[in-house]
């Protein structure tokens, strides 16, 4: 247990202090991969108790109800994300907020849904896009993104690269011969001095990939599976609802959904971006390096 400490995500720190007499766990696989020393963007205060009051309930306006898991509130200038085991109460930037614990529910800091909630939200405030998807590293300067819905593919993607490398790594941080697998289904794209980068989360699938690094982005592919290895331009207007379909906006939020539209139609823009059918075997390997 521990009272402060740091996460890198997408080149984004987290800071995380316990009040007096609060512990939180900080050695939580895959989140112990992104630790860091540094100075934070995002500052969180963990507590024990409860925010809400009774006579609250009258005046605070409810902005998104994902039944059951989450809902965010808009009250006294501030946002309140209410999950069954934490209320965050976040400030308009969601850069800082207090972030109120059951003692009965454990110690962990940063669970879903408040850590991938609290991402879109920071995403959504002009820094990037939260995506459905499989990031990959080939070749040690190719970043490669594989964009699908549910059971589109990305895990068995994500399997196929480690065979390929023929990895004996049961870690969750994914590396094999030439590749960094960043993680097999949360994917965050950003951009930095003109260039387009994929960032690996600690939200991985069924593959249990995730890596703390990031690739410049050189492809896009949208997953489907078919009964032969296959590849077709899709044009930007197509590859701009393909890449939102597969990606987690804030609906919530108009400015963000805004900044979201024109970073999608940016990205795809500047990317190739192709339909991509698989075989689930080592040939779909060969057959994207060939590409």
């Amino acid at each position: 247990m521990t009272q402060n400490f740091k996460l890198n995500i997408a080149d984004t720190i987290f800071s995380f202090t316990a009040e007096q007499g609060v512990s939180l766990s900080k050695d939580i696989a895959p989140y112990n991969l992104f630790l860091v020393e540094g100075r934070p963007e995002v500052i969180l205060r963990y507590k024990y108790g409860s925010y809400w009051r009774t006579d609250m309930n009258s005046s605070k306006e409810i902005i998104f109800d994902s039944h059951p898991t989450w809902r965010l509130f808009y009250f006294n200038k501030k946002y309140i994300l209410e999950t069954r085991t934490h209320t965050l109460v976040a400030s308009p930037d969601f850069t800082s907020g207090d972030v109120y614990l059951d003692k009965k529910l454990g110690n962990y800091p940063f669970v879903y849904p408040l850590d991938e909630v609290l991402m879109i939200n920071l995403l959504g405030k002009g820094r990037g896009v939260f995506v459905h998807a499989c990031g990959v590293n080939n070749n040690g300067s190719e970043g490669l993104l594989f964009a699908g819905t549910s059971r589109a593919g990305k895990s068995t993607i994500a399997n196929l690269w480690k065979c390929s490398g023929m990895s004996t790594d049961k870690s969750p941080q994914s590396k094999v011969k030439d590749t960094t697998i960043l993680s097999d289904d949360r994917i965050i794209i950003r951009k930095t001095d003109g260039q387009f980068w994929i960032y690996g989360t600690p939200w991985h699938g069924d593959a249990k990939a995730c890596s703390p690094e990031k690739f410049p982005l050189k492809k896009i592919f949208f997953l489907e599976h078919a009964s032969e290895n296959y590849v077709r331009d899709v044009k930007r207007v197509e590859a701009v609802s393909k890449l939102l379909v597969r990606s987690f906006p804030p609906f919530w939020d108009s400015e963000g959904m805004e900044f979201t539209l024109k970073f999608i139609e940016e990205v795809t823009r500047e990317t190739p971006c192709y339909d991509l059918g698989f075989l689930p075997d080592k040939s779909a390997i060969d057959f994207i390096k060939n590409i």
